[in-house]
C-alpha cells in the first residue's frame, strides 16, 4: 500500500468517526421530535450520515482488499459485475417513474413544506438518475480489482 494509500485511508477512518457522533446526534434529534416536518428533516440527515458511514467503509474494504488466487472468486466476481449493470438499468427506468410521480404531486399541493419536501425528492431522483448513468458506465470499464496481484489470474477473495 503506498503512502498516499495509507493517508486516504487514514482520513476515511477519522471520517467515519464523525460521521458516526453526527448518526448519534441525528438519531437523538429525529426521537425527540413531535413534529412532522422536523421529524422529516432529521430522518433525512441520519440516512444520508449513515450512507455516508457505509460509502466510506466499503472505500476503505476496495482499498485495503488482499488478492488471491481463486478461479472462482474471478467468475463470481463477474458475474456480479454483468447482474449490477443490468440492475442499474432497470434502477434507472424506476427512477423516471418516481420523478415523474413526484412531479405530479408537485403540480396538486399547495403547501410549502410539502412542496419543498418533494422538490427535494424530486432533486435527489434526478441526482440518482445521474449517478446510475455514470456508474453503469463505469463498471464496465473498470477492472475486475483495485489491486493487482502476483499472476494476472489474482482476484481478490473474501475470507469465510
Amino acid at each position: 500500500m503506498s503512502g498516499s494509500e495509507a493517508e486516504i485511508i487514514a482520513l476515511m477512518k477519522e471520517q467515519v468517526e464523525v460521521e458516526q457522533a453526527t448518526l448519534n446526534r441525528l438519531v437523538k434529534l429525529e426521537e425527540d421530535s413531535s413534529e412532522p416536518a422536523v421529524r422529516l428533516a432529521f430522518m433525512e440527515l441520519r440516512l444520508d450520515t449513515w450512507k455516508h458511514i457505509k460509502f466510506l467503509e466499503g472505500m476503505i474494504e476496495h482499498l485495503t482488499a488482499t488478492p488471491c488466487d481463486e478461479w472462482s472468486a474471478k467468475v463470481a466476481r463477474y458475474a456480479n459485475r454483468i447482474k449490477l449493470e443490468r440492475q442499474i438499468r432497470e434502477l434507472i427506468d424506476d427512477e423516471n417513474e418516481m420523478r415523474s410521480l413526484l412531479n405530479s404531486s408537485l403540480k396538486k399541493t399547495n403547501d410549502p413544506v410539502v412542496q419543498l419536501l418533494v422538490e427535494h425528492l424530486r432533486d435527489e431522483e434526478n441526482n440518482h438518475l445521474k449517478y446510475l448513468s455514470k456508474w453503469a458506465k463505469f463498471v464496465q470499464q473498470a477492472p475486475l480489482q483495485s489491486k493487482k496481484g502476483k499472476k494476472a489470474t489474482d482476484i481478490v477473495c473474501h475470507a469465510d
